[in-house]
This record gives C-alpha cells, structure tokens and sequence, in this order.
C-alpha cells in the first residue's frame, strides 16, 4: 500500500471523543505525521488556558466543550489540512505553540513514570488501589450491603431510607478508613488521585469524607466510568488511567 492510501485508510476523520491507548495513539500519530515541507504546527495549553492564536482558537471552538471536560488541557497537532485534538490522562505542566509538528512535550507527559491513586465507589462495593506506572502496586476491594431504593409511601417509606442511609454512611465510612490505609504509606509519592465509580454514590461519597481533602490538591477533575468495582476490573485499569481521548477536525 502506498504512503498516500495509508494515510486515507486511518481512522482519524472519524475520530470523536475516541479513548485511546498509549499504543493506538502512536500508531495514529506515526500515520498523521505530515511529510517534511508540508504544514504543521502544535499547540499546547495548560488546564484552564486559551489559544493565543485567533485560528487555534476558532478550529477548538468547533468542539465545543467536551475537550476541556477532563481538567488536563490539551495537546493540538496539525498535519496538512487536518488536526488532532488531544486531551491527554494527565495534567499539561506548560503552554507553549510550535510551527512544526511536536510532539516531544506530549511524549514526555505519557511516558512519565507516575503514582497513581485510585478510588472507586458504587452501590454497595469500592476498590481503593495504587498504581506505579500502569502497574497494580497494592489494593483493597470489599462489599457492604445497601438496600436499594423503596418506592412505598408513608411511615414504611421513612423507616426504610433511615436504614438505608444508615447503610450507606457506614460504606462511606468503611472507604475513608481504606483510602487511609491504601493512600499513607505512599502520601509523599502520589502524584495525583482518581475517582471513579456510580456518580450519585460517589458525589455521597464526596461529601462526607474528610480524607479526600487532604489529596484535594492532586485529586483530577476526571472521573473513571467503571460500573462494578471489583479485583478483576483492577488489573485492567492500569492501562486505562493512561487513555487520551482524541477528537479529529479539518483545519
């Protein structure tokens, strides 16, 4: 196959949110990369930060704000007349443009050793772990049962949530004693914390434990979509803490 119909053949143009791995995402990158002599250039913006260029920021502004959802910027490369968008797993530590393709900067933020805290909540079950790397260092997983909710009426109703709440303050509390147990020994090492889990528990979760707050500085605006919190589904997120999630568009 020819360079030219290789390049036709990529799935970028479809790209809309996709998460990619580490892996998927150079291969994409090795595909897109223009040839010397055509037109590229780079942006990078820290969490928070605009473009400084008028037409960085009209091509942006076409994806709305789903982009920025993640807290962690963004990474731009541009390669003949399309861009990808780039909102990588981790925190962009510096804003800067480029009239090439670069993508140094954004190899050195994936490929960066990290630890990881991570914890995870739902109905009933959590898992607090900590990753070095894309590797499991150490875990907790543990269930507690949680009545689910009653749709009867009167004096019933009002017994069964005082239950069910009571329920659920002692799951929060049994998380908040693991996040101690999981997270202090390795409090100086942690570089950032993630959530995740069922999002009405979690936001529950949120509001009642104090131990958060102390990781309340490295803790990302990102949340992880797993719906049951178990040993398995751990082994496996190692690799999707480290996800990007990519957008392409016509320059």
């Amino acid at each position: 196959m020819t360079e030219a119909r290789q390049r036709t053949a990529t799935p970028a143009a479809s790209l809309n949110g996709d998460w990619l791995t580490i892996e998927r995402l150079r291969n994409l990158l090795n595909v897109r990369k223009p040839s010397e002599g055509e037109a590229a250039s780079s942006l990078y913006l820290r969490p928070n930060e605009t473009a400084q260029s008028s037409e960085w920021r009209e091509r942006l502004a076409r994806l709305g704000k789903a982009p920025e959802e993640s807290g962690c910027g963004l990474v731009c490369l541009r390669g003949r007349d399309q861009v990808l968008v780039i909102a990588p797993p981790f925190p962009v530590t510096e804003s800067s443009q480029h009239d090439d393709w670069n993508e140094a900067p954004m190899w050195s933020l994936l490929d960066a050793e990290r630890t990881v805290g991570v914890v995870l909540v739902r109905l009933g079950r959590y898992s607090v772990a900590v990753y070095r790397g894309a590797d499991l260092a150490t875990s907790k997983t543990d269930s507690r049962y949680v009545k689910g909710k009653h749709h009867a009426g009167g004096t019933s109703q009002l017994r069964y949530t005082r239950v069910r709440e009571g329920q659920m303050r002692r799951l929060y509390v049994k998380v908040c004693e693991t996040i101690r147990a999981q997270f202090e020994p390795v409090a100086a090492e942690l570089d950032h914390v993630i959530l995740g889990g069922e999002k009405f528990t979690l936001n529950g979760f949120l509001k009642v434990c104090p131990r958060l707050g102390e990781y309340k500085g490295i803790t990302l605006k990102r949340r992880l979509n797993i719906r049951d919190p178990k040993r398995d589904t751990l082994d496996d997120l190692g690799s999707t803490l480290h996800e990007s999630r990519v957008w392409a568009l016509d320059w």
